[in-house]
This record gives C-alpha cells, sequence and structure tokens, in this order.
C-alpha cells in the first residue's frame, strides 16, 4: 500500500556534533503504521534510543514533526509535535505548540527534524 496525501515524506536529520545536516526519506511504514507526527515521532524515538538512556544522556534525540495537515488551508494547521526522553518520568515525552513553525517546516520540504546525539 502507497500513503497518499498529506506527507513529502523526507526528515531532516541534524547532527549538532558534527555539524552536519542532511535530508533522508521517511519511510512509508511509518507513514502507514503511526499517525500524524507524534506516532511518528514516538515510534522513531523508540527505535533510536536504546532502553536505560536518561533523559539527559547525550544518547537521546528528539524530534521535531508537523502533522498530515501542516501548511494547509485548514485553521491550525501550524501545529507541530516535539518528542524525547521527558526530565520528569524519563520517558516518552510530547509537546505541541501552535503558530507558524510546523506550517513552515513543511513548506521548506520536510515532514520533521530529527535530532541526533549532541556529545559536548
Amino acid at each position: 500500500m502507497r500513503p497518499a496525501g498529506g506527507y513529502l515524506k523526507m526528515v531532516l536529520r541534524v547532527d549538532l556534533s558534527g555539524g552536519q545536516v542532511k535530508a533522508e526519506p521517511l519511510r512509508d511504514d511509518l507513514i502507514e503504521k503511526y499517525v500524524g507526527g507524534t506516532g511518528i515521532g514516538a515510534r522513531l524515538l523508540y527505535e533510536e534510543v536504546p532502553p536505560g538512556v536518561e533523559w539527559n544522556d547525550p544518547k537521546n534525540r528528539m524530534f521535531i514533526f508537523s502533522g498530515p495537515l501542516g501548511a494547509t488551508r485548514i485553521s491550525g494547521t501550524g501545529t507541530f509535535s516535539v518528542i524525547t526522553k521527558g526530565p520528569m518520568t524519563n520517558l516518552t515525552g510530547c509537546s505541541q505548540a501552535n503558530g507558524v513553525f510546523g506550517a513552515y517546516l513543511k513548506l521548506a520540504g520536510f515532514d520533521g527534524i530529527a535530532g541526533v546525539p549532541f556529545h559536548p
């Protein structure tokens, strides 16, 4: 099954420690199985952060995703989600924010930003 509409199928991968940024395709299975930016970000967090990694560990990652309606004419579609391990519970934490960032992310050609660990 080929996903239809709402996704640009591109993620911006950011490596803060190496100072590198690259575009990579968003996997079709993520689009088919997980709803919106929060679902995709939570799944990527699960896949990319090993068990036992604390919220402040350099191996923790942060994902910023817009949903499938981002940058459409529907009101409120500038929303984006930030997904990472949170400091209160050391479990997956997610926060949504409104504004224009989610729409601009889509207009720039990306569904999300995947943060690679920062090593000071």
